[in-house]
């Protein structure tokens, strides 16, 4: 049962990538670090500006200190979800480290090391001391909503205060903290009564993060309980559950499994549970980093698997190999394009 044909990035998207690396190995590291030695930012945005504009116009870049003491290259989505799945696919064909280079690369900006050192410029010329930032945060489930203050914002826009706390954020816990951790942001003109620095909104994100997420950056799964028409649903999914974990992967892939062995009113037996268990556990391993199982939901006799592969890779084929193996009944699939994983999110812790 084919589920889709390979649908792999165009071939120009490839050359464009393929072609910014060639460039890169054999010219472009050293040119680069020479202009920054030389502290001549003209030149290294002529030699960056115009070959990341050939892998796409409207991505973003920026060159920093990496996180090991070395040079950083970020190309980064630039606020576009669009975006995401082809930085994520630079980042994976950049060179391996060697040990020999200085360079490192991300598709995500990183936090500055004293965020509350920063100075923020709106465009309108006025400068923003994120010292000066104030924070008011309720945390909702695996995230924090937050509202920020600052005694510029009565004298700004609605727009430009909220494009200043966004970019307060993303200086002070990094791009991919900020998309995992923070979901509503709105801006106040009012100094709010239990406000607290930036600093210490750091220290409660990497706390958050600490209750989902091992030392090794594995991310916890979530029980969920409900009901629906068919009976008692019992749902699992990762957190965070957010494309920005691996936004190559963009697309769903609903696997509907039946199984056989019931214990109450539906749900899967001990015997049944350990099957499912053990599915999942093979297209975990037959996947790799080409995709991943998210979430599933099981009631009344069926199991709802959501997966997310690269289809620019074989992964489509390997998760069809593997399902066709199921031996209590036909598995059925369907297959969306989904870059943003709307089809979970109303799984998100």
């Amino acid at each position: 049962m084919r589920i889709f044909g390979r649908r792999g990035a165009s071939d120009s998207e490839t050359r464009r990538i393929n072609g910014f690396w060639t460039w890169w190995a054999q010219k472009g590291a050293l040119a680069c670090g020479a202009a920054l030695d030389a502290d001549d930012q003209d030149a290294l945005v002529a030699l960056l500006a115009r070959r990341i504009d050939a892998i796409e116009a409207g991505l973003s870049w920026e060159v920093g200190p990496g996180p090991l003491g070395d040079r950083l290259l970020v190309v980064s989505a630039g606020g576009n979800p669009d975006h995401r799945a082809l930085a994520r696919r630079w980042l994976l064909a950049a060179p391996e480290p060697d040990g020999v280079s200085p360079w490192e690369f991300s598709d995500q900006r990183p936090p500055v090391d004293d965020p509350v050192e920063a100075v923020l410029t709106t465009p309108g010329g006025a400068a923003i001391r994120l010292a000066d930032m104030l924070v008011a945060a309720r945390q909702n489930g695996a995230h924090f909503d937050l509202t920020l203050f600052h005694p510029a914002f009565p004298d700004l826009a609605d727009d430009a205060r909220l494009q200043v706390a966004f970019h307060a954020l993303d200086t002070t816990l990094g791009e991919s903290s900020t998309e995992l951790w923070i979901g509503e942001v709105d801006t106040t003109t009012a100094r709010p009564r239990d406000g607290f620095g930036l600093d210490g909104l750091s220290v409660a994100v990497r706390n958050l993060r600490k209750e989902y997420v091992d030392p090794d950056g594995n991310p916890a799964w979530v029980l969920l309980h409900g009901e629906s028409p068919q009976g008692p649903v019992i749902a699992s999914a990762v957190v965070p559950l957010h494309p920005v974990t691996a936004p190559n992967l963009t697309h769903h892939v609903g696997v509907m499994v039946p199984y056989v062995g019931f214990g109450e009113r539906g749900l899967p037996s001990a015997d049944a549970l350990r099957e499912l268990g053990q599915l999942e556990d093979r297209l975990a391993s037959t996947l790799g980093p080409d995709g991943r199982v998210v979430a599933h939901e099981t009631t009344n006799g069926v199991r709802l698997l959501h997966a997310y592969v690269d289809p620019t890779t074989s992964a489509p084929q390997r998760l069809e190999d593997t399902v066709d193996g199921w031996v209590h009944g036909d598995v059925v699939t369907r297959v969306d394009t989904d870059p943003a994983w709307d089809a979970v999110r109303p799984l998100r812790a």
